[in-house]
């Protein structure tokens, strides 16, 4: 038991140092909210902020966010294999995320696909692999693989098609072509299939 407290506690330590939220460490490690902000405060020194997690609609809700998402859903899958639609799997996850932060940094000075994700966002794609609220397609034109969000209404539902096909900005912001309506999922609950390694 002391075992496998610990390394729960080590599993915790190492999500809450990535940026995790307590609230989504708390349900992969079962450790108790007041320990996890104890743990937080330890490692930065102030409290966890409070705030809701991202939509799955905003995540994908451009051709340019889309291919973010993409790039780190690929290393996700090529990590964890395709059981992640089936549950979340956290080591391919922080595997996947730091991977993919190292390849965002190499595209940081052509500005290419926006801001990177956090591991939050990361998680947020994880663990709607796993409901099928987003799919992994590979575009019968380009044939290159991205995911999509399973209530997307775009006429070009690839993001690397879209984004040859759309016009840049003057001043750089990420505008979406005209065929990327983008709508709110359906209210309802998650449930999260953790997949987890204890000693």
């Amino acid at each position: 038991m002391r075992l496998k407290h610990h390394a729960r506690t080590q599993l915790a330590i190492t999500l809450i140092r990535r940026g995790m939220r307590t609230s989504l460490v708390g349900r992969i490690s079962g450790l108790r909210p007041a320990m996890l902000r104890e743990l937080h405060h330890e490692i930065h020194g102030c409290k966890p902020l409070p705030g809701q997690l991202p939509s799955t609609g905003s995540l994908l809700g451009s051709a340019r966010r889309q291919a973010n998402a993409s790039v780190f859903a690929g290393l996700y899958r090529a990590f964890g294999g395709a059981a992640v639609q089936r549950s979340i799997d956290i080591e391919a996850l922080l595997t996947g995320h730091r991977i993919y932060l190292e390849q965002m940094a190499r595209l940081a000075a052509s500005g290419t696909l926006g801001p990177s994700l956090d591991i939050n966002h990361g998680w947020v794609i994880a663990r709607d692999l796993t409901t099928g609220l987003v799919l992994f397609r590979t575009c019968e034109r380009c044939t290159i693989p991205y995911v999509a969000w399973a209530y997307s209404h775009r006429v070009v539902d690839c993001p690397i098609c879209a984004l040859k096909v759309s016009r840049p900005s003057r001043d750089g912001a990420d505008r979406p072509p005209h065929d990327e309506a983008v709508h709110s999922p359906p209210a309802g609950n998650h449930e999260d299939h953790i997949t987890t390694t204890d000693p």
